[in-house]
């Protein structure tokens, strides 16, 4: 039993990795993205004529860099821990406190899901856009919810099995 138990584990692991290396690509994707109308707008800039609209096109595409990269970060445990703390308490201790503290931001993120959902649907219906180029921003809530969604698959990971990291960094 606690064989199956464990194979579903690791299974589970394989679909949850293959969603933060796919949202990671996004985010790297977008991160080249703003590198390139940086680039061209500040090589345009020096030869007459930037890029217009590039400050929209860097917020929205910032957006997608952080949401992609934050289930990668939460996946190799690159977030701040605190050492100082867990040195000095034994390994059940630890357990405890991380299972604890998962928990908690379990529930922060479904609760954010919720309210980016809601966000979303309220940009959607009002039709906001960006101040040059009118692009749509209704799908940035939806993407981050996305990935606080992904997020949390990496964090249940962890929950159930403590102490290990869903990607070796």
């Amino acid at each position: 039993m606690e064989n199956k138990i464990s194979n579903l584990i690791e299974i589970y692991g394989k679909g949850v990795r293959i969603l933060v290396y796919l949202l990671g690509i996004i985010s790297a994707i977008a991160l080249l993205f703003i590198v390139i109308v940086v680039m061209a707008d500040v090589i345009g800039r020096f030869l007459g004529n930037g890029v217009r609209g590039s400050m929209d096109y860097v917020r929205l595409a910032s957006a997608v860099v952080l949401g992609g990269a934050l289930p990668y970060t939460t996946a190799v445990k690159g977030h701040i821990a605190i050492e100082f703390l867990f040195r000095r308490i034994s390994k059940v201790q630890k357990v405890i406190i991380d299972t604890i503290s998962r928990l908690m931001m379990l529930t922060l993120f479904i609760l954010i899901i919720f309210f980016m959902i809601k966000h979303g649907l309220s940009l959607y219906r009002s039709g906001e856009v960006t101040s040059t180029v009118q692009l749509p921003v209704y799908w940035v809530p939806f993407w981050l919810a996305l990935s606080f969604a992904v997020t949390s698959l990496v964090k249940i990971y962890h929950i159930l099995r403590p102490g290990k990291e869903l990607i070796k960094p």
